[in-house]
């Protein structure tokens, strides 16, 4: 799940900002180079934190997203993708066309989310990220903000050529999943594709998404009671 799907979902519990701030910070974290380790608070921001694990975890296994994910990755590698890149976009693609379709589907970026992007960067202080001194972690967390708050997302996910533009930057990073040169117009065609797709499934996927955070927290206050 994408930041921008985590703060939607977090909204639903609480609009405060540092709840929503926490349920996006592991994702921020990475887009900064960097691995969340570490959260000294013990109040909004952290328990957001939380949130985003257990619906990470909830997400990635929806049955809707596996078979979203899996079609994705055979279409493009039908494509000639390899399976490297093409079960990288398979993943990483149907988030980010999530994130377009909730856009859609709420009308506009909800209030929620531009308030907990002010607040973001503040935050700072009360985050360590693994290998990263202290000072450098804060100026590349406030930077990573500063950028989001420039940047054309979560709109820009609405745009099959956008969204692919985006999938070809982040894989590059990783040698094994980079789209081939020559590959990008395919990733274009998927994408653009892709926004129908997931769209006429993600009521349902979101349905799953919340059943299974029932299931989680069931299944975690019953091993609590055994323990």
């Amino acid at each position: 799940m994408n930041f921008f799907s985590h703060a939607v979902l977090a909204a639903r519990r609480s609009e405060e900002p540092e709840y929503i701030v926490g349920s996006m910070a592991p994702d921020f974290a990475s887009m900064a180079g960097m691995r969340l380790t570490e959260i000294r608070d013990t109040g909004s921001l952290a328990a957001g934190v939380d949130f985003h694990h257990r619906s990470d975890d909830a997400f990635h296994g929806a049955p809707i997203f596996v078979e979203l994910m899996e079609d994705a990755r055979i279409e493009l590698e039908e494509r000639g993708l390899g399976f490297g890149p093409a079960a990288a976009i398979g993943h990483v693609g149907v988030e980010l066309v999530l994130d377009g379709w909730l856009v859609d589907e709420l009308g506009e970026v909800p209030e929620s989310y531009r308030a907990a992007m002010r607040a973001a960067a503040d935050v700072d202080q009360r985050l360590r990220f693994y290998e990263v001194d202290y000072y450098a972690g804060c100026r590349r967390w406030r930077d990573l903000c500063s950028r989001l708050l420039r940047a054309p997302v979560p709109e820009g996910y609405r745009d099959g050529e956008f969204v692919a533009a985006r999938l070809v930057q982040i894989l590059s990073r990783r040698p094994r999943l980079a789209v081939a040169p020559g590959d990008e117009p395919e990733v274009v065609a998927w994408a653009k594709r892709a926004y129908g797709v997931v769209g006429a499934r993600a009521p349902a996927l979101l349905d799953q998404v919340e059943e299974r955070l029932v299931m989680l927290a069931e299944r975690a206050a019953n091993k609590t009671a055994s323990d």
